[in-house]
C-alpha cells in the first residue's frame, strides 16, 4: 500500500515518574512507536517545555481531536495517584477522567499495563478500571502485544469484520431440511484439519442423513394435472442437498478417502426412492424430482473425479453392477445408465406453460450449476463417450450439450500425452492405445437437437496425435 495513502497517527503518554527506571521505560516506548513505528508521539520529555503551563499542557493533549490515542501507562505509581488525584498525575486525571467517560467509540483513551503486584494484579486505575487494556508488563508476551498495540493506533485490527453477505431468506421459503447433511460438511471440514481418519465414518452419516432429506421431498397427489408444479418445486427444494454433496465429494478427494464402493452405495440407495416406499397408488412421474436430483448427483461426482485426476474411481464407477431392479432388465447387470432417464413430467411442464426449451431439463441443470456450467456440460459428454463404448442397458443421453459455448475439452486434449493415455485408456473400454485410437476412429453418434448436432470426439482430438508426446 501506498504510504502517500495513509495519515500518520498522534499519540500523547500520559504516565507517572514513578522512578527513573520506569521513565526509561516510557522514554523507550515512545522513541519504538516514533522513530521505529513512525508514529507521531506526544512526550512531555520533548514537547513541554520551561515556562509553559503544564495543566493547559495536558488538557489540550487529551481534547484535542489532533490526538488519535491517549496511551495511559498504569504503574503503581499512576494508580496510587490518580486514585488520590495527588501531584500531577492526580491533575491529568481529573482531565482524563470526564473525556474517558464521553468518548463514546471507547476508543482513543487505552490503558497500558506496565507493572503487575505480587499477585499479578494489574495496577490499574479506577476511572479506567473496566477498560480493556494492552499488557506490556511482561516479557515473554511483549511484542504480540506491542503489535496490538500497533494495530490499535493504526486502526488495523489482525481480526477484521468480513462484509455483511447475503440473508439466508431460504428460511422462509419451503425448502428440504439439509440442516442434518450441513452439519456433517462442516464436522467433515474440521475433521479434514484435525483428524482425516474419521472422515470414513462421517462420510456414511453424511449419505444417511442425506437420504433421509431425499426421503422427506417425497409427495403425494390426487390431481395428475398438478403433477408437473409439484416435480418442479421437488426439484427447486433440492438445491441445497445438491450443494450439500459437492461439498461432501470435495472433502473426500482432498483428504483421499473417495471410495468408488461409498458412491456406488449412495447411488444405489437413493435409487430405490424413484418408486413407491409404501403400497397405495401413486402417478409413475411423481418421482421425476428425484429421478432429476440422481442425475444431478451423477454428473457432479463425475465432474470433480475428472477435475482432480480419480480416474480408477471414475473407471470403477462406469464398469460396475448396480444392485437395482429395474424391469424389464431384472436379473440383468444394471450399469450406470440406469441412473440417467427421461422426465416426461418436465416435458409436460415445457409443453404446457409454453416454454419453448429445447430441454427443461437440462435447462434446469444448467440454471443450478453456475460457475461449474460448462465443467458440468463437458463432464455429461465425456460420459456419454464413456458408456457409449460400453454394452450398456440404456444410452446416457447428454441432454447438456446444447449448452457447450467452446471449442474445447481439456481431458480430450490431454490425451496427447503418453502418459496420460496409458493411464485412462480403461475409460475408453480399451486394453492399450492403439485400441483406444480404434474406438475413437469409429465413433459415431447420431445426438441432435434441432440444429445442434453432438460432435464426435475426434472433434477436440486429432487421433493420430494420441500418445504422440512424452
Amino acid at each position: 500500500m501506498n504510504n502517500k495513502t495513509i495519515r500518520r497517527p498522534k499519540v500523547f503518554i500520559s504516565y507517572c515518574w514513578t522512578s527513573p527506571e520506569h521513565e526509561e521505560w516510557v522514554l523507550d516506548l515512545a522513541i519504538r512507536l516514533s522513530e521505529g513505528n513512525g508514529i507521531e508521539v506526544v512526550l512531555d520529555k520533548w514537547d513541554l517545555k520551561e515556562g509553559q503551563d503544564k495543566y493547559a499542557f495536558m488538557e489540550s493533549m487529551v481534547t484535542s481531536e489532533e490526538i488519535d490515542r491517549v496511551l495511559i501507562i498504569c504503574d503503581s505509581g499512576y494508580q496510587i495517584k490518580a486514585d488520590k488525584r495527588t501531584g500531577g498525575v492526580g491533575d491529568e486525571t481529573q482531565i482524563i477522567t470526564p473525556n474517558v467517560y464521553s468518548d463514546t467509540n471507547q476508543e482513543k483513551f487505552i490503558p497500558i499495563v506496565a507493572e503487575r503486584d505480587k499477585e499479578g494484579n494489574a495496577f490499574i486505575p479506577a476511572y479506567v478500571k473496566n477498560r480493556i487494556y494492552i499488557d506490556l508488563s511482561k516479557e515473554e508476551t511483549f511484542e504480540e502485544n506491542y503489535e496490538t498495540l500497533l494495530r490499535n493506533i493504526m486502526k488495523a485490527p489482525k481480526y477484521k469484520k468480513p462484509p455483511l453477505g447475503e440473508l439466508p431468506l431460504y428460511l422462509f421459503e419451503e425448502e428440504v431440511n439439509h440442516f442434518k447433511t450441513s452439519h456433517i460438511i462442516k464436522q467433515m471440514r474440521n475433521a479434514l484439519e484435525r483428524n482425516p481418519e474419521r472422515l470414513k465414518v462421517m462420510a456414511i452419516k453424511f449419505q444417511d442423513d442425506f437420504l433421509e432429506s431425499v426421503e422427506s421431498l417425497l409427495f403425494t397427489i390426487e390431481d395428475p394435472e398438478d403433477l408437473d408444479d409439484e416435480v418442479r418445486k421437488g426439484i427447486d427444494k433440492s438445491m441445497p442437498l445438491k450443494d450439500d454433496f459437492i461439498q461432501y465429494i470435495e472433502i473426500l478427494i482432498e483428504a483421499d478417502k473417495l471410495k468408488a464402493e461409498y458412491l456406488i452405495d449412495f447411488f444405489e440407495k437413493m435409487f430405490a426412492y424413484t418408486k413407491p416406499l409404501k403400497t397405495g397408488s401413486f402417478y409413475p412421474l411423481q418421482f421425476d424430482h428425484i429421478k432429476f436430483l440422481i442425475h444431478e448427483t451423477v454428473l457432479y461426482t463425475f465432474l470433480y473425479l475428472i477435475k482432480y485426476d480419480c480416474y480408477d474411481i471414475i473407471a470403477e464407477l462406469l464398469d460396475a453392477d448396480y444392485n437395482i431392479d429395474v424391469p424389464p432388465y431384472s436379473g440383468r447387470d444394471i450399469d450406470l445408465t440406469v441412473f440417467r432417464q427421461h422426465l416426461q413430467s418436465l416435458e409436460n411442464r415445457n409443453s404446457r406453460l409454453g416454454l419453448q426449451k429445447i430441454n427443461l431439463q437440462a435447462d434446469i441443470l444448467i440454471e443450478r450449476a453456475g460457475k461449474h456450467r460448462q465443467e458440468l456440460v463437458n463432464a455429461d459428454i465425456l460420459l456419454y463417450y464413456f458408456l457409449e463404448l460400453r454394452d450398456t442397458i440404456y444410452d446416457w443421453f447428454p441432454i447438456t450439450f446444447i449448452y457447450k459455448e467452446n471449442e474445447n475439452i481439456k481431458f480430450l486434449q490431454r490425451l496427447k500425452s503418453q502418459r496420460f493415455a496409458e493411464k485412462v485408456k480403461c475409460l475408453f473400454n480399451a486394453k492399450d492405445i492403439e485400441e483406444m485410437k480404434d474406438s475413437l476412429r469409429n465413433f459415431e453418434n447420431n445426438i441432435k437437437y434441432g440444429f445442434r448436432r453432438l460432435s464426435n470426439p475426434t472433434h477436440y482430438i486429432n487421433v493420430e496425435e494420441i500418445g504422440t508426446k512424452n
